[in-house]
Formats: C-alpha cells, structure tokens, sequence
C-alpha cells in the first residue's frame, strides 16, 4: 500500500463523513416528511383496526360522561351555595325586640 493510497483513503472518509452531515443537516428536516420517516404517517380509518377503533370510542363516551356528571355536580353545588346564601339573609337579625319601644322622633 503506497503513500497515495492512504491519502485517497483518508479524504474519501472525510469527504464521506462531510457527506452524511450535510445530508442528515439539509435535506432530512427541510425535505423528506418527517412523519414518514418516524412511521407516523396516516393512511386514513382503515388504518386503525377495530377493536383499536371500538375502544376509542368507548374512551371517548366514557369521557364525555364523566365531563357531564362534573357539570351536574358543579351545578348543583351553585344552586346549594345560592340556597345558602337566601337562608343567611333569612336569618339575619332584624334587630333587639326593644327596638319597637324607642321612641320615634
């Protein structure tokens, strides 16, 4: 192996390396879809099995179960916090019973 072999060696690397660089720096993010890439492209409903599917939905319908019984709990906890409210003013006082002796001026 003569001298010039190591040499075409060492800048065939080097160009390889500057290479693979500017490749995974230029073209990947900018122009190949990354999604494909990652193995998350869509290929549409028929993608998803059914069972996948039915789960989905039994997920959904659970939640949006759960948000109403919220709602209703929030709304019965404001209607507890107005009644309340009315019997407090009930309550109030309406002053000392010596109150109708004063004498009027």
């Amino acid at each position: 192996m003569s001298r010039t072999d190591g040499r075409k060696l060492v800048a065939f690397a080097g160009t390889a390396i500057v290479g693979a660089l500017g490749f995974a720096t230029i073209y990947l993010p900018f122009m190949a879809d990354r999604d494909k890439l990652r193995g998350l492209f869509e290929e549409g409903e028929q993608s998803i099995p059914e069972g996948a599917r039915r789960e989905i939905q039994a997920i959904l319908k659970a939640e949006r179960e759960s948000q109403q019984r919220m709602d209703e709990v929030v709304q019965q906890q404001q209607q507890y916090e107005e009644a309340e409210q009315q019997i407090e003013k009930q309550k109030a006082s309406p002053g000392s019973m010596w109150s109708n002796f004063r004498r009027k001026q």
